[in-house]
């Protein structure tokens, strides 16, 4: 299963990961300003949490599209392509507008800067200026990891949007959840109103502390009464209320039916393969496996196997730990170098491969879709968008539309 090679300009970009997350706003806000301050005015949801960022994100640009507005998304991370990452009016970026855009936002490093640009703040910055320039009428927002000092942070809120807390980026975030909410909670300093999906208490008890200490309106959504068509799953019922309440401070005459028909790749996604099932889910904590094998459990098959792989800075025993609730073989996966080492967590009921381009896990894998087997795929961004790529073929490139809307 061969992957693409990406081009330089991109290898450079993403040699910039290295740098990891750097603490402190000062060379993003510089580099806005030298930009002009692109995206200022505009009206933002900004989306903060841990899990179902992407998928609240989502279905807020949706309901606002439906309702005729040109909205700009920005999302993390990417399956396929980079400019996945930022959608206008639900197209992804070309690669090669995403190149120009990179090659401006660089431009401005040099003196006028505190220091080099990460990753994410280029593209953060990138994003701004791609909005602008399009002319969107609302931006949706989706924090990287924390909430306090995530570049997304450069241009105020509208309206914040708080997904489900847990542990996870414990290493930047703290080992606690009332720490890794602080760092969220701090996004109040805007004043923006704050819709929440409910929370365990000790993250429910940081948010009603921040929002009493900022003077914001804190509001707890309940779950609506069915997931929006397009994304299956309990856990979407929250997802889609947060996201009803954000799309309604933007414009009150958004309805819940707004939110049905919503496309957001590997979210409990299944497509059909090679005679069997693949299941994609972007699932890569312990929270989000569970509500993944949740909506498994609803959706029996007698042939089903879980292929799981992560990166090494990830909860993987939490994850198969809540896997295997399954009773399903497990196949162990590392997607990268730097990958968990999964070795340690196999058992009687596992597989373990030395990576996705191994032969006997291509045989493996083929073998289980060619008897109608289900193969479940999840763990890692990486894992997933690797096999989802090879399943779809150029077909992948389908994730450029956000949903099926109509293009202006």
């Amino acid at each position: 299963m061969s992957s693409r090679t990406p081009p330089a300009w991109q290898s450079a970009l993403f040699a910039r990961r290295t740098l990891g997350m750097i603490r402190g706003l000062e060379a993003v806000r510089a580099a806005h300003a030298a930009l002009g301050r692109p995206g200022a005015g505009v009206p933002v949801v900004h989306v903060v949490g841990t899990n179902g960022k992407g998928s609240t994100s989502a279905m807020v640009a949706h309901a606002l599209r439906r309702r005729g507005h040109t909205v700009g998304l920005y999302t993390s991370p990417h399956l396929h392509r980079v400019g996945e990452r930022i959608r206008i009016d639900g197209a992804a970026l070309s690669d090669a507008a995403m190149q120009t855009l990179v090659d401006r936002v660089l431009a401005v490093e040099g003196p006028a800067l505190p220091r080099a640009l990460t990753f994410f703040e280029i593209l953060t910055v990138a994003a701004l200026l791609a909005f602008a320039e399009a002319g969107v009428e609302v931006m949706v927002l989706e924090t990287g990891l924390g909430g306090r000092l995530d570049a997304t942070g450069v241009v105020p809120a509208t309206v914040t949007l708080m997904t489900p807390i847990d542990l996870d980026h414990q290493a930047y975030l703290g080992d606690t959840i009332e720490a890794i909410a602080g760092e969220k909670a701090a996004v109040m300093r805007d004043g923006a109103p704050v819709f929440s999906a409910p929370q365990q208490p000790a993250a429910a008890a940081v948010l009603c502390a921040a929002a009493a200490e900022h003077g914001v309106a804190l509001r707890f959504v309940d779950p609506l009464a069915r997931a929006p068509v397009g994304l299956p799953g309990e856990h979407q019922r929250v997802n889609g209320a947060l996201a009803l309440a954000g799309a309604l401070a933007i414009d009150a005459t958004v309805a819940a039916s707004d939110l049905d028909g919503v496309r957001w790749p590997a979210r409990c996604e299944r497509v059909a393969s090679g005679g069997g099932t693949v299941v994609f889910d972007a699932g890569h904590n312990p929270h989000g496996i569970a509500a993944l094998v949740t909506w498994l459990e609803g959706q029996p098959h007698p042939r089903r196997a879980l292929v799981f792989g992560c990166l090494a800075d990830k909860d993987a025993p939490g994850m198969v730990a809540q896997l295997r609730r399954l009773g399903a073989p497990l196949w162990l996966v590392p997607p990268a170098p730097d990958a968990y080492d999964l070795g340690a967590l196999a058992g009687g009921d596992s597989r373990l491969f030395a990576d996705p381009d191994a032969p006997e896990f291509r045989a493996a894998w083929d073998a289980h879709l060619a008897a109608g087997g289900e193969l479940v795929v999840c763990g890692s961004h990486m894992l997933v968008g690797r096999l989802r790529g090879e399943v779809l073929g150029e077909a992948a490139d389908e994730v450029a539309l956000t949903d099926p809307l109509a293009r202006r």
